[in-house]
């Protein structure tokens, strides 16, 4: 199954003039899609007004997904990402 990895918790902004002549900020942070063959994917996540996502593995949440106008799939342009939880080890008895 596809992951997510975030490695570290630097937030890039990038600050323009919006067509009203407002100032807009695009607040992005970068992480990796790993597909389980060795090779990483890197990729920007935006965060609009969001939390930073602390460093760790995650899953694409299935609000990320909807059916474009024409019935193709899209992702969201704001990821919601969801944690992947990481089985405590089993504690094993020695007699």
């Amino acid at each position: 199954m596809p992951r997510i990895n975030v490695k570290d918790t630097n937030v890039h902004e990038r600050t323009f003039n919006g067509k009203d002549g407002k100032q807009q900020i695009i607040r992005e942070q970068r992480a990796s899609l790993d597909l389980g063959d060795g090779y990483e994917l890197p990729f920007r996540v935006g965060l609009g007004t969001g939390a930073v996502h602390p460093v760790g593995a995650y899953d694409i949440s299935p609000e990320s997904f909807s059916l474009g106008r024409f019935g193709d799939l899209e992702l969201s342009r704001y990821l919601k990402l969801v944690p992947v939880k990481v089985a405590a080890p089993v504690a094993t008895k020695v007699a």
